[in-house]
């Protein structure tokens, strides 16, 4: 059990082993819901719409990715270092 106190603006940090856990992190969208007195915490995979940051588009990938069986994720990380060489490639040209 882990306990915390509410700060005078109703907030509390969610402790590093739990964010570990479900792999929360700065960026994540949370969803909170109440159920009989339990405020529920839930972390979404979920991108907003119309987000086009770096960030959302790379949290769109991750959580797509752990829907993916081990081959069809093995492809993805070969896809992806391909571009990633195509952009070094490209920005190497361009300095």
């Amino acid at each position: 059990m882990i306990y915390k106190i509410l700060d005078s603006q109703g907030r509390i940090v969610l402790p590093q082993e739990l964010r570990e856990i479900v792999d929360v992190q700065k960026g994540d969208i949370l969803e909170l819901s109440v159920h009989k007195n339990i405020i529920e915490i839930r972390k979404l995979d979920v991108v907003k719409l119309n987000d086009d940051s770096n960030e959302s588009k790379r949290n769109t990938v991750i959580a797509v990715a752990k829907e993916l069986d081990k081959a069809s994720l093995l492809m993805l990380a070969k896809k992806l270092v391909e571009f990633a060489e195509k952009e070094e490639e490209f920005d190497d040209k361009n300095i």
